[in-house]
């Protein structure tokens, strides 16, 4: 990590500052004594403490260690500023490939060599009897048909830590195809302007479920069940009427980690999910559909790249480890911490194992060409009084609240309209058994906030409408009045 310490920072703040300041020997001798220096909530109650034992030159009690004089200014001026939290600016990090043993590549940056083992390899885990563990029918299953159990880690803080385990898990299997043990999963880019037609190609184009192996995934697919996709045409309108690369560009801008993953206290869907969910709606009958996602030979390429924009992030704002990913968190971490919160099953993983890239997964990603740091400006519907606010005057928010998904059978979009305008859409993926999860019952009632130009609004009246997603991949208009009691609410913009 850097130090911070060099120079002295006249308003620092913890996320982008001082932070820095505490290194894992640090955090880890002093959570002896009950000092948490991990997260900004204990490095704020032990403010004062800090500031007296590092100008008395007690701490850290060796010498080379102690902090310069610019660091002790620094943090009496965090101090006097009432210790604000601040966010991060994104840094450009020095990338392991050089170093790891799996070098995860962009499948459109692929040589023929490379496209040819790779399916050589997907080929080899479909050939596989459907009871072995390591077949392609297995492994899918996992996510959700054909049962009995459900692992739904979806809409929560472990979603990106179980995906990645998962990924891990199928190139696991992939590498163990005789031939192919060098193989590593690429990801497909879904903001890129072209689709690879190598995703056209089999065996990446489809899989059919085995006609005696449809009653165990569900008699509604019927027999001979092949995955189904949008053609490449359908697929590009659809990512750019999800406004995909958009939601991406936000939640990288994001240096909380709450934001970044876009599930709030509030349960609003945000960030990253909101990006993975649109993008499964934009793919098509199977990729939209949670019960069958997996089984879509798209679905791994499409969750790798959702997998490499969470090590970006990681990257970017210096939270590859578990204490400095702590750092950067608004709600607390004893969904990493709690032995019991932080399993992932069916995998041998745990949360806070698959944040640490250094020493846990022993892979990265590789981009063909460098791609841009984003920055986001936060817009907010409410902020604190202690601070001077400006009103937005061109920008409104509009929020369709209290959404019950667990009475909506399956994924689902949500429209919202000024009059006869479409001014927004958005994707929620799910089950067509929503009840019968766990996590989604934690989880049962949802949000969606949508950004609008007020001059788009006009004097037309606002309405929203839900569209079911039904298995056979047409839509039907599903009742607001089934949905419990959803509200519209408007809300002008801070800056």
């Amino acid at each position: 990590m850097s130090n911070g310490g060099d120079t002295v920072v006249e308003h620092p703040t913890y996320l982008e500052h001082i932070r820095h300041f505490f290194d894992d020997f640090d955090i880890v001798h002093m959570l002896r004594f009950g000092i948490d220096l991990a997260t900004y909530e204990g490095v704020k109650f032990n403010a004062l403490r800090i500031f007296i034992r590092t100008n008395e030159d007690t701490m850290p009690p060796e010498p080379a260690r102690r902090w310069s004089d610019a660091r002790k200014k620094t943090f009496y001026n965090w101090l006097r500023d009432e210790c604000p939290r601040g966010t991060a600016t994104p840094v450009r990090p020095s990338r392991r490939a050089a170093t790891v043993s799996r070098v995860r590549k962009d499948i459109a940056a692929l040589s023929e060599d490379e496209i040819a083992l790779l399916k050589q390899a997907f080929q080899g885990m479909m050939d596989r009897d459907d009871d072995d563990p390591q077949s392609y029918f297995a492994i899918a299953g996992l996510h959700w048909l054909p049962g009995p159990d459900v692992y739904c880690r979806h809409h929560e803080n472990a979603y990106n830590p179980w995906h990645r385990a998962y990924l891990q898990v199928f190139e696991d299997a992939l590498r163990s195809v005789p031939g192919c043990e060098s193989v590593t999963l690429p990801y497909w880019d879904i903001t890129a302007e072209e689709i690879p037609s190598v995703l056209y190609e089999a065996p990446f184009d489809s899989y059919t479920i085995k006609p005696e192996l449809c009653p165990l995934v569900g008699p509604c697919y019927g027999p001979n069940y092949a995955t189904r996709r949008n053609d490449i045409s359908t697929l590009q309108d659809e990512i750019k009427s999800y406004g995909i690369t958009a939601n991406i560009d936000e939640a990288l801008g994001h240096s909380h980690w709450e934001r970044f993953n876009g599930w709030d206290a509030g349960r609003t869907q945000d960030g990253i999910i909101r990006a993975h969910d649109n993008g499964h709606n934009a793919g098509g009958p199977t990729l939209a559909n949670q019960d069958v996602a997996a089984f879509e030979p798209l679905f791994w390429f499409f969750h790798a790249n959702w997998d490499r924009l969470w090590w970006k992030w990681q990257e970017d704002y210096q939270a590859t480890t578990l204490t400095s990913f702590k750092s950067t968190l608004l709600y607390g971490s004893k969904w990493l911490d709690d032995p019991v919160i932080n399993k992932i099953p069916p995998f041998n993983y745990t949360t806070a194992q698959t944040i640490d890239l250094e020493s846990t997964f022993d892979a990265t990603y590789v981009h063909p060409s460098p791609d841009p740091v984003r920055a986001v400006v936060p817009r907010f519907g409410r902020m604190s009084a202690a601070q001077p606010v400006g009103v937005s005057k061109d920008r409104l928010s509009v929020r369709l609240s209290s959404v019950d998904r667990l009475a909506i059978p399956g994924s689902f979009v949500v429209n919202l309209y000024g009059g006869d305008q479409l001014l927004g859409r958005q994707g929620f993926f799910q089950s067509t058994h929503p009840k019968h999860c766990e996590t989604c019952r934690k989880n049962a009632v949802v949000s969606f906030d949508f950004d609008i130009n007020y001059a788009e609004l006009a004097d037309e009246p606002l309405r929203a409408e839900v569209l079911l997603r039904n298995p056979d991949g047409t839509t039907s208009p599903f009742p607001l009045a089934l949905c419990g009691n959803p509200t519209l609410n408007v809300r002008l913009l801070l800056d």
